[in-house]
């Protein structure tokens, strides 16, 4: 199907599962997701800010620990929903280069999408885009993607493995 496709369905599956598995957290035992950023989450009545307690959960810890809610280290949930994200991008892509490549991609991508979002709700102006909150914001982010990147690589490296043309 391609590497685009594989991008973008990585993607939406990795947001998909973390808001189904926060959604459901309370059901969930405290090894897996801490009780903390389900309380965050749950507490939360707009979608807009449960996206961004989301997008400290994939992308953390420093951009939890700069919003002061939502994941201040590194969760067990993350590895998951970017690993299975990873490996849907993967089998989508039908070969292992374009399959890590595809998982790396979609992480980036939803790094950015999480700056944006995170941006807009706490900064109503569009012209502080390129300000210095909002930097410090991407610096934030795109240090969360480390290990996001070697996740969605892993799983888009057995997809992509899975999948290839024999």
């Amino acid at each position: 199907m391609g590497q685009g496709l594989g991008t973008l369905v990585g993607l939406v599956v990795a947001f998909t599962v973390t808001f189904v598995i926060l959604t459901f957290g309370l059901f969930i035992p405290a090894d897996v997701v801490d009780p903390r950023i389900i309380n965050d989450f749950l507490a939360f009545t707009d979608l807009e800010l449960k996206l961004a307690v989301m997008g400290t959960v994939l992308y953390p810890p420093d951009l939890g620990v700069g919003l002061t809610y939502g994941a201040q280290q590194v969760p067990v949930l993350m590895f998951l929903t970017w690993g299975l994200g990873g490996l849907i991008a993967g089998l989508l892509s039908k070969d292992i280069l374009p399959g890590v490549l595809s998982a790396i991609f979609s992480a980036i991508i939803g790094a950015f999408l999480v700056w944006l979002l995170v941006f807009f709700v706490q900064v109503p102006d569009f012209t502080l885009i390129a300000g210095t909150e909002s930097m410090v914001l991407l610096q934030r982010v795109l240090t969360g993607t480390v290990y996001p990147i070697i996740a969605t690589a892993s799983g888009g490296l057995l997809g992509g493995g899975i999948s290839r043309h024999r």
